[in-house]
């Protein structure tokens, strides 16, 4: 006797074959995601990993190109001040060749000699240093020295280039000054171009005054003269890098229109200040302030 199956019966084998074959792709495609998963994983720590890289690769460059920086402006700051002692060398050779002047006179201008040379010799040095300058080369080395000693002897350094303009200069120094600390050889550098800014722009026959005073916690040292004075864009630009200001120099003076700016750097390196007073035609006062304890 036949047997009859209904339709469920019938097909019952083939569903469970499609249901096998059903969660077999399943367990692929499965397998694929996790593939892709672990690909944009090993993806996203890739991107990171040269993410961190090329920050760090930015950091080096931007370090390189601040080390250029300060070497270059290096450069300026010690061939500047190579200027200034050689050209009172120049004058002092000059006075020597062309004055009569007594055995006194001679020892005067001999031992300014020495002390201009010495300053060369200095900054020649520096010169070889800053060939092989890392970004921790530039520092200060601070001592504590007396504020008017400092300034007589800058005072009297330049005295051959005033006295060549016939340009008197008179120095007012407020007694019991204490000693403050400082990198002399620095701040020296900025009382010579002082001085030197002064005689250079100052008419033949003009005055230049140095005063030192105690202001608080600070010492407070003002230069002036009555020179040609500056116009508001020069007192704007004063302070600027490579500034060529609206005056000359009266004498046919070279200037590199960084003195002031290395002065600035070098009184800001200090915790000091420096400011402008000026009228055109008139003159100019720079009032310099540093603290007495670094």
């Amino acid at each position: 006797m036949p047997i009859n199956l209904n339709k469920n019966q019938i097909n019952t084998s083939d569903m469970c074959e499609n249901c096998k074959e059903l969660q077999y792709q399943i367990n692929v495609l499965k397998q694929q995601i996790d593939n892709s998963n672990m690909f944009s994983i090993n993806i996203r720590k890739q991107n990171y990993d040269l993410e961190q890289k090329i920050s760090k690769l930015e950091i080096a460059n931007t370090k390189l190109e601040d080390i250029q920086k300060d070497k270059d402006e290096l450069f300026a700051v010690i061939i500047h001040d190579i200027k200034n002692p050689t050209t009172i060398i120049k004058s002092l050779v000059e006075l020597l060749s062309s004055y009569d002047t007594n055995s006194e006179e001679q020892r005067a201008i001999i031992d300014d000699l020495v002390v201009s040379t010495k300053q060369v010799i200095s900054l020649s040095q520096e010169i070889s240093k800053v060939l092989t300058l890392d970004d921790n080369a530039i520092k200060m080395f601070c001592e504590f020295a007396n504020p008017g000693i400092l300034v007589k002897e800058v005072a009297n350094r330049n005295s051959i280039n005033a006295k060549n303009k016939n340009q008197i200069i008179s120095i007012d120094i407020e007694e019991n000054l204490p000693q403050f600390s400082v990198d002399v050889v620095k701040i020296c550098e900025v009382f010579d171009n002082m001085l030197s800014n002064a005689i250079k722009y100052t008419n033949p026959g003009g005055k230049i005054g140095v005063k030192c005073s105690k202001v608080e916690n600070m010492i407070q040292f003002e230069f002036t003269d009555t020179g040609l004075g500056m116009t508001e864009e020069d007192l704007k630009a004063a302070f600027q890098r490579g500034a060529k200001l609206s005056a000359k120099p009266t004498g046919g003076e070279t200037s590199s229109g960084l003195g002031l700016w290395i002065s600035k750097k070098i009184i800001e390196a200090h915790n000091g200040n420096i400011r402008i007073r000026s009228s055109l035609g008139v003159g100019t006062v720079f009032t310099i302030q540093l603290p007495i304890q670094q």
